[in-house]
């Protein structure tokens, strides 16, 4: 901004000191605060509940046989599964992440098809997750995916017990 100048009565001029306006340099500020704090109040986290098992309670959660597929995210990008309960005879299947989403839809379709004489329950697709030890965070996060985008109602995130990971490694063996 200019500034006035005033004769001094020697007829010099005042030489003024040079000033600095900060009001713009305030709004400016002012603009920015503003911004980050709408920007920030938008930005809502995506948060999924995760079921997880209750360790404190030592009661054994029943499943439905025929609605239920066990999942085992294993190394290199596959998954091994099972459908139904686990016993000594269980034979793990093997699959990628792409082929994932298909046989999810393809099972509850199935399901759907149950007569009436099954439990409400049975006609909705079990999911249980049990994460290898070689299974990657990335891994994880693509079958939680597919759960939210089949919309699957009953699913649960466990620890692979050791019958499964000796089963796993039999046929991991077997298969190379």
């Amino acid at each position: 901004m200019a500034d006035i100048q005033i004769q001094q009565k020697s007829g010099r001029r005042k030489l003024a000191t040079p000033k600095i306006d900060l009001t713009p340099m305030v709004d400016l500020g002012f603009i920015l605060i503003t911004f980050f704090i709408y920007t920030t109040t938008i930005m809502q986290p995506k948060l999924m509940d995760l079921k997880v098992p209750d360790k404190s309670n030592k009661a054994v959660t029943a499943y439905i046989d025929t609605s239920t597929i066990t999942v085992v995210p294993i190394g290199n990008h596959k998954i091994a599964y099972y459908s139904g309960a686990l016993n000594k005879n269980v034979v793990f299947q093997y699959m990628s992440f792409n082929d994932i989403g298909n046989y999810i839809r393809k099972k509850q379709s199935n399901l759907k098809q149950l007569s009436e004489n099954f439990s409400k329950e049975a006609h909705d697709l079990h999911l249980i997750i049990k994460p290898n030890d070689d299974c990657t965070y990335d891994d994880f996060v693509r079958i939680i995916d597919e759960v939210q985008i089949n919309d699957i109602k009953y699913y649960a995130i466990d620890d692979i017990t050791p019958i499964e990971k000796e089963l796993l490694t039999k046929r991991l063996q077997t298969k190379m």
